[in-house]
């Protein structure tokens, strides 16, 4: 179809497009369409999961030539768009034509239009290339000493956690192997073909089980072992712009059951590349979202000697950041939904060396949007 109908856009004075649509296929003419302006996320997977929202849609009848102008005030509905290529996803805004030809059968047609919506988005600075290591540190800690610290019954419920994931995690090995070795009217859960007819593993399907109730069980546990300690903000920012400042000690609070040896409070925030693809096939066929860590900024970073038990943390923390670091080198929102696009995150994070880290995770809606494309 693209060879069919091709679209030329060019600029307006009012910062507006027109796109002059031309159509070689007479067989179109008299055609009813949609001509749309969508933004789309493109995941990098081989089994990808893509995702577009409509920025601007419009009904047309296809004739020879078609101009149609788009007015600058609702071109600036996209212009929080940019083109963005990172690890995982890519994004970009294009022209696109729908026509329908027959009944439930759709042709499409579509234009790049990265080249031709203006931005202002100015280059961004340059960042260490340690996003994970900055959003999701390596979480090092004793387990017995972490035990102790926290109260009984957070204790008892750890340890029936761990009772009750590891007979899960055996059971189920059980199961599968069982299964892997029976003919496939005796398996008791895990089947040999799936509802298409074609042949699977049982022991690689109740392995895969195992990962997810290994993962419950750690999510589980980790609540559990932060109860050492009270940590939550103090203070809910609703507005942060590029010449934002804040006083940590009035941001978070909390209090420690026990002495913390060496406690470092961080601020770090990051872009996050969102998205779905998926994973299995047959019965076991599953789509799996990701979020992916791109670029980190370090906003605040402070090391304690010690902060004494039943002592409110925010009073070793009397110190002042800024937020513009942060709207320098990282960039602006782009979501086309909550699971795919380029989103931000900030979070605060209390790493102790003994104990498990504490985190509370800001919201990023308080950032404000357009101080980003300020230089």
């Amino acid at each position: 179809m693209s060879e069919k109908i091709l679209i030329y856009p060019e600029a307006l004075s009012d910062g507006g497009i027109e796109f002059k649509i031309e159509v070689k296929d007479i067989s179109l003419f008299g055609k009813k369409a949609t001509f749309s302006i969508q933004r789309e996320v493109f995941v990098k997977d081989s089994r990808p999961v893509h995702h577009k929202v409509s920025l601007y849609e419009i009904d047309i009848t296809i004739s020879r030539d078609n101009n149609l102008k788009v007015a600058g005030s609702l071109i600036k509905k996209a212009t929080g768009s940019f083109p963005y290529s990172g690890s995982k996803i890519r994004i970009q805004t294009f022209a696109e034509i729908k026509i329908k030809k027959v009944l439930f059968f759709n042709s499409t047609t579509k234009f790049s239009l990265s080249n031709h919506l203006s931005t202002d988005l100015p280059k961004r600075a340059k960042v260490k290339n340690n996003a994970k290591g900055l959003i999701d540190p390596k979480d090092t800690f004793n387990f017995f000493k972490n035990l102790i610290a926290i109260p009984a019954k957070n204790q008892l419920s750890t340890i029936v956690i761990i009772l009750i994931g590891f007979a899960s995690l055996l059971s189920n090995l059980y199961i599968g192997f069982h299964d892997q070795m029976v003919s496939d009217h005796e398996t008791w859960l895990y089947r040999h073909y799936d509802y298409d007819g074609e042949k699977e593993s049982p022991i690689v399907k109740a392995l895969a089980v195992c990962g997810t109730i290994g993962a419950l069980i750690w999510f589980a546990m980790k609540k559990q072992l932060q109860q050492y300690m009270a940590f939550h903000f103090r203070t809910r920012i609703s507005k942060i712009n590029r010449e934002s400042t804040v006083n940590v000690s009035k941001l978070v609070t909390g209090r420690s059951h026990v002495d913390l040896f060496d406690p470092v409070l961080r601020i770090v925030a990051c872009n996050m590349e969102k998205g779905k693809y998926v994973r299995g096939y047959g019965s076991n066929r599953r789509t799996v979202s990701f979020s992916h860590p791109n670029r980190a900024v370090l906003l605040y970073s402070k090391r304690i000697p010690i902060i004494s038990a039943g002592t409110q943390i925010h009073r070793y923390f009397d110190d002042e950041i800024s937020f513009k670091p942060m709207f320098q080198a990282l960039y602006p929102r782009q979501m086309t939904t909550s699971s795919h696009g380029l989103d931000l995150v900030w979070e605060v994070q209390l790493i102790v060396g003994d104990f498990i880290d504490q985190e509370l995770i800001g919201d990023p809606n308080a950032f404000v949007q357009k101080d980003f494309f300020t230089a």
